[in-house]
């Protein structure tokens, strides 16, 4: 009570600007917010276990297993796969066995005859309609049906009981579905039907009542990897990257939830959900995407093969006891059985394949690629400028300046604080005159005040999501009484997105992007901090029907504004707390509210990398925590590590102490430097990786196995990462130690220290030396990595720098590497704007070694007049007598070079070889 008589202004000051709220009512109000976890760790009674959600029960007890069979007359084969019924003594179902582009198989289960009600089915995840593959070799007998896939894969459907094999182009069996007869589909029943179960028509937590008017209609599905040890995926926990059994413990639920100060360790729900595993094994890469929107639960298990029904199967080809079995078991309390499995064979394929289905993230502006700097809160406009200024005063790049809640007039998205933020154009244009953008934030509760536009034009065209009564759905948010957007309505998407037009948002221009932040979404009065599941959505939906998808169709909706204000002429960036499966189509993610200590850094690994394999490339995590102060050495490590996250972003909550770098002693100021810089002088690498990212579904950051997948020694590793193909780097999640040991990956494989060169051969555990200054990394011999070494206080002043090449031979003496460039802000690159260059090095004679330079896409047009300014070859065997540069119509010219004999390097100064030219250098030796 103390903190509250203390600090009640300051509560005051953030529900009730510009009225006046009695100390009676902010301490009313304070209670609510600590009862909901905002001011205390995790209450873990105020989220469900599985014991305490009916259905997951239900389904994880299996009391009453339906035995379902396929009816042989009911078999239909056609181009693209089968379908059939499934009979049991509790229902009947539909099933549909469909081949599509790619080597992916959909497996689909729905009710059969005419449902009660249909089924929702998140169709937004998918990247558009799947596209269907012919079938070949396709066959029936009474016992199975089967068919071929064109690149070898046997898909098996067998009868009694229903199950499907699928065996991989040598005969193995990979995955098996329904092997351990989980299957239930609850099916839809006239109101009052004697279910026999508990929480079938209703349900109570926490003092709120789930009325679930339509019953229950859960479904579970199991999937199976044979000769798997490792599966990986289901973000968005804090847990580790390889997922863990869960045969003694509870599930892993996805089920997006505001959880604050969120534990470690666990598979409780946090702020996403992806419904996706990748199983991996030196030989074979598979996933199963279970595309379901509704609250789920996953059950993992690690076995071998020499029980059950797949002993007999697996014996043919190796004795099943010596075969490592990984199952997954997927629990959603409404909705369809939907499944894909995803093929592979090998990790390159398993990310391709799962970016067609779900989708790219677009090529960001480069901006967003660079260092964020932000808090709840910065005061006002001159605490903005000051900010500014003070990165350039003491010479620390930044590119984007980010306002939380505060700056709004009263918790009113789209507006400013008349007072605090009087002139956001002018505030703005002081960022853009240093090449800096301004990030604000817009959440999806409204406030309820008939004097804000937003909130009345809403409720005059019925866009709020509805209660079950039918009245519209109110919760409590930041702004105290609030209603929630229906964004399942289409003209609610439009009617979102016409906000950020700027005659709609006055005060701002296209250098202001946006973060939709609350969004899962939080409803602080609400069970378990969200929606009632009952809530009611356009088209009949029930709430918990959509709940995992919510956040992603408000980040939808958000994106569509951004291009329409510009005319599609700026690329937007959108950062959002809440997301599914396709979320990365629209926007970056970052893994919430954590905490200033040494394990929520540790876990921010793991999170990471559980994201990015996930189809969701742009992810970081709050540098510095979000909550509660940090010391300088956590600071700096943390730093560290953000500049080798996808996204980097420094945040931290508003009662925490001011953490702009240059508040910290010198050693810890020039620590944070060093890092930011770091990350500047990679950009062009890193801006590289996006966009082939955008062509190809690679994850931008990776875990070791996706580029070593022999090297089994890897599997369970989360300390370290590779970026891209090239580097590998080991962030330092420990206090108190200047030396660390990292596993290099790989057989006959060479890599160089970045910082000093030295050559280190894997595979093996090495120790290296870790300073307060520096954190382990790795060039992999084999790669040419672009970067620029002069530094400027933001990217956009980067653009014409030139470039520095760092060269690292493998062991066969040859290294390549790319550069993308553009003018990184625009959709010009649709129209050939662009450059996509190709280095490589090789040993051309026994005397010489050429570095060449080649246009990879033709159709590019960008001529951005960016040279190379210095060339470092790494891992030189040879000693170098001269270097020419040679242009296609010029003679050739003799070029400035070092050889460091010592270090096996050759430094070539000022080759003045553009990048959008065809050039080749010749080392003679």
């Amino acid at each position: 009570m103390s903190y509250i008589l203390n600090h009640g202004d300051r509560w005051k000051a953030r529900i009730g600007e510009k009225k006046k709220v009695s100390m009676r009512a902010v301490i009313s109000l304070f209670i609510l917010l600590l009862a909901i976890n905002l001011c205390i760790a995790v209450d873990r009674s105020k989220f469900k276990t599985c014991e305490q959600a009916a259905f997951c029960k239900r389904h994880r007890i299996q009391e009453k297993t339906a035995d379902y069979s396929v009816d042989p007359t009911s078999v239909k084969a056609n181009e693209t796969g089968l379908q059939a019924t499934l009979t049991s003594e509790v229902n009947n179902l539909k099933v549909e066995l469909v081949l599509l582009k790619d080597n992916v198989v959909r497996i689909l289960l729905d009710e059969a005859g005419t449902p009660l009600r249909p089924r929702f089915q998140p169709l937004i995840a998918l990247n558009g309609t799947p596209v269907h593959e012919h079938v070949i070799a396709a066959e029936a007998n009474p016992e199975s049906a089967s068919f071929v896939t064109p690149t070898g894969f046997k898909i098996i459907m067998n009868f009694k009981p229903f199950r499907i094999d699928v065996f991989n182009s040598k005969k193995e069996l990979v995955i098996s579905v329904n092997s351990k007869n989980l299957l239930k589909f609850e099916h839809f029943r006239e109101k009052g039907a004697d279910a026999g179960e508990d929480g079938f028509w209703e349900e109570n937590f926490g003092g709120h009542r789930d009325s679930k008017p339509f019953g229950s209609s859960s479904v579970g599905l199991d999937v199976s990897f044979i000769g798997f040890k490792f599966l990986y995926g289901l973000p968005e926990h804090a847990d580790t990257f390889a997922l863990k059994s869960t045969t003694n413990s509870e599930p892993y639920r996805l089920y997006n939830l505001d959880v604050f100060e969120y534990e470690l360790n666990n598979g409780m729900s946090l702020y996403g959900a992806v419904p996706y595993v990748i199983a991996n094994n030196p030989t074979q890469t598979v996933g199963a995407f279970w595309l379901n929107a509704a609250e789920t639960w996953v059950d993992i298990a690690s076995s071998t093969a020499d029980k059950g029904v797949l002993a007999s199967i697996v014996d043919k080809f190796k004795a099943s006891k010596d075969v490592p079995q990984m199952d997954a078991h997927f629990i959603s309390e409404s909705g369809l059985a939907e499944l894909y499995l995803i093929l592979g064979p090998k990790p390159y394929d398993i990310f391709r394949q799962y970016a067609s289905l779900t989708g790219v993230y677009p090529l960001p502006p480069l901006f967003s690629v660079a260092y964020h700097q932000c808090r709840w809160n910065y005061n006002d406009e001159d605490d903005v400028a000051m900010v500014n200024a003070g990165f350039d005063q003491h010479d620390i790049p930044m590119d984007a300046l980010w306002l939380d809640i505060e700056h709004t007039d009263g918790k009113k998205y789209f507006t400013w604080d008349p007072v605090k933020f009087a002139n956001p154009q002018k505030m703005i244009d002081g960022l853009s005159s240093k090449g800096r953008k301004l990030i604000t934030i817009s959440d999806p509760h409204i406030k309820k005040d008939d004097n804000y536009p937003v909130y009345k034009e809403a409720k005059d065209q019925g866009y709020y999501v509805k209660n079950v009564e039918g009245n519209d759905f109110e919760g409590h948010c930041w702004p105290g009484a609030s209603l929630y957007l229906d964004y399942m309505n289409p003209e609610v998407r439009n009617y979102w997105a016409s906000r950020y037009h700027f005659d709609k948002y006055i005060g701002t221009d296209k250098n202001l992007h946006v973060w939709n932040d609350m969004n899962e979404p939080s409803v602080f009065s609400g069970p378990e901090v969200t929606m009632n599941k009952d809530a009611r959505h356009f088209g009949d939906w029930e709430h918990r029907d959509i709940h995992n998808i919510y956040g992603f169709l408000q980040t939808i909706s958000t994106h569509k504004g951004l291009i329409e204000r510009a005319d599609k002429k700026v690329r937007p960036f959108i950062l959002t707390r809440s997301f599914f499966a396709g979320s990365q189509r629209v926007a970056a993610v970052w893994t919430g509210d954590n905490t200033a200590d040494w394990d929520h850094l540790r876990i921010s690994i793991p999170m990471m990398l559980s994201l990015s394999v996930a189809g969701i490339p742009h992810v970081g995590a709050d540098v510095g925590g979000f909550f509660k102060n940090v010391d300088e050495q956590l600071l700096v490590r943390w730093y560290q590590m953000g500049a080798f996250s996808p996204f980097f972003r420094a945040h931290a909550h508003i009662d925490c102490k001011r953490r702009e770098p240059w508040l910290f002693s010198d050693p810890a100021m020039n620590a944070i430097r060093n890092a930011i810089r770091t990350r500047y002088s990679f950009l062009p690498y890193w801006y590289t990786l996006f966009y082939e990212h955008s062509k190809t579904g690679l994850p931008i950051i990776r875990p070791l196995w996706s580029e070593f997948p022999e090297d089994e020694q890897c599997y369970d590793e989360e300390r370290e990462f590779l970026i891209g193909n090239g580097l590998l780097v080991r962030p330092i999640a420990e206090p108190d130690v200047t030396q660390v040991s990292l596993y290099l990956p790989g057989r006959r494989q060479v890599w160089y220290e970045w910082n000093n060169d030295k050559t280190r051969p894997s595979p093996g555990a090495v120790y290296v030396d870790a300073t307060l200054e520096t954190i382990p990394i790795f060039q992999r011999g084999g790669t040419i990595i672009p970067t620029r070494q002069r530094p400027r206080r933001s990217s956009a002043l980067m653009k014409n720098d030139p470039l520095t090449l760092y060269v690292a031979a493998d062991t066969k003496d040859f290294a390549n590497g790319t550069i993308y460039l553009d003018d990184g802000e625009t959709y010009d690159y649709e129209n050939g704007q662009y450059l996509y260059w190709g280095f490589t090095y090789k040993k051309e004679s026994d005397f010489v070694y050429t570095i060449t330079s080649k246009n990879l896409d033709p159709k590019g047009e960008f001529d951005p007049d960016v040279y190379i300014e210095k060339i470092v070859v790494r891992g030189v065997r040879y000693y170098p007598r001269n270097v020419h540069l040679y242009y296609d119509d010029y003679n050739p010219e003799g070029l400035e070079f070092e050889h460091i004999r010592d270090k096996h390097l050759i430094v070539i100064r000022k080759p003045g070889a553009y990048v959008s030219r065809e050039w080749r250098i010749d080392i003679h030796t």
